[in-house]
């Protein structure tokens, strides 16, 4: 038996509309890959992490109200259904067999929304950003497009592990603003990439490692546009247990004047 294999998961799921839109266009995942069971609002899931591993996933739409929720839901439900009809073909995936399960659902999710767009006057120009996170035994293999995020907390900090694909990211990866600068800049909406906009997406994919304790959180930008990355750390390790924490900081985000939806979902995996 594999060290995670051990592990249990526990993941904590918030969203909220935020003070200023009249509807939520954001939607989020957490499945248990290995029993077929998954949120995609608000609430809490624990499982021990199985055969087939686990999926996480935020996404943010735009659009429209109509136009966003249904790009966000229409990519998540189609990830969802890609990687878990794939991940079963496999009895010890590789990281690059990882990998490529997520380039071809998150290919098929691009190809869905596109299609739907063009096909419904009232959905045009839908689309929607998206992190997922596949994890598997002691690795999680990340796709990124656009700017939600994900990070890992462990007991000595926290660290980003997606880069923003949007005009201010871009410009604080070059050293041009600062993360703070980068928060009030007026261009900070626009985004380099999203999926459903074109025929194509580019999956930037990225891996890394689990270890006991660790601690994964999914976001979108309603959250991580209203406070530093500090921040983020600060509050999650001084919290009682994750379920605060990811409670904390949607209201954190919603008492800093919440003008997007605001999603997190936070995942610890704990030894039995």
């Amino acid at each position: 038996m594999s060290t995670l294999e051990r592990f249990q998961v526990h993941a904590f799921a918030r969203t909220d509309v935020g003070r200023v839109r009249s509807s939520n266009e954001d939607y989020l995942l957490v499945a248990d890959l290995s029993a077929g069971t998954r949120i995609e609002r608000s609430g809490y899931l624990r499982f021990p992490a199985g055969p087939h591993g686990a999926l996480f996933a935020v996404a943010d739409g735009m659009g429209g109200a109509a136009g966003g929720e249904t790009a966000s839901r229409l990519c998540l439900a189609t990830v969802y259904g890609e990687v878990q009809a794939n991940i079963s073909a496999f009895r010890r995936p590789t990281r690059e067999a990882l990998e490529r399960i997520l380039i071809e659902a998150v290919g098929a999710a691009n190809r869905s929304v596109y299609q739907l767009a063009r096909e419904d006057d009232a959905l045009s120009g839908m689309g929607t950003t998206l992190t997922v996170v596949l994890q598997w035994e002691s690795t999680v293999v990340i796709g990124q497009i656009g700017d939600s995020r994900a990070y890992q907390l462990r007991a000595n900090g926290i660290r980003q592990l997606t880069r923003d694909q949007s005009l201010v990211g871009q410009k604080v990866f070059s050293g041009e603003l600062t993360e703070e600068e980068a928060r009030r800049h007026p261009e900070r909406n626009v985004l380099l990439q999203a999926i459903g906009v074109r025929p194509r997406v580019e999956l930037a994919l990225r891996s890394a490692g689990i270890d006991p304790g660790d601690i994964l959180l999914l976001c979108s930008d309603g959250l991580h546009s209203q406070m530093a990355t500090e921040e983020i750390f600060e509050l999650v390790s001084g919290s009682q247990d994750p379920d605060q924490a990811c409670d904390a900081l949607v209201e954190l985000a919603y008492r800093r004047g919440g003008p997007d939806n605001i999603t997190a979902v936070l995942v610890q995996f704990v030894p039995e």
